[in-house]
């Protein structure tokens, strides 16, 4: 297999790693918000203000369960951005050292 081939393999195997975690990341937001919104509804009943029902909500076990469940979902995108790009920028340089090292062979 050529190294190029290879490369793509690698950037398809990223891109793909990427795009699963931005995906969980998108399901999550949105489980985070609709657990908040029913926690703070639950809260609202039994509270005075809407302070203390926001306050209540946002230390609710469950919705401490969700946030932590996204932050560790953003941690792998940014990790799975950063594979990607890494793998990326070195199959661009190696690109340019194969170019220059034909270039240099052409002129000996």
């Amino acid at each position: 297999m050529s190294l190029s081939n290879k490369s793509y393999e690698e950037l398809e195997k990223a891109s793909l790693e990427w795009s699963k975690w931005h995906k969980k990341v998108i399901v999550l937001d949105e489980g985070r918000k609709a657990t908040y919104s029913k926690l703070f509804l639950k809260h609202k009943l039994d509270t005075k203000t809407v302070i203390e029902a926001e306050h209540k909500a946002r230390t609710d076990e469950e919705y401490t369960k969700v946030v932590e469940q996204y932050a560790e979902a953003e941690e792998q995108l940014i990790k799975a951005r950063y594979h990607y790009n890494n793998l990326d920028k070195y199959v661009s340089l190696k690109q340019s050292e194969l170019k220059r090292d034909l270039a240099m062979s052409t002129k000996v």
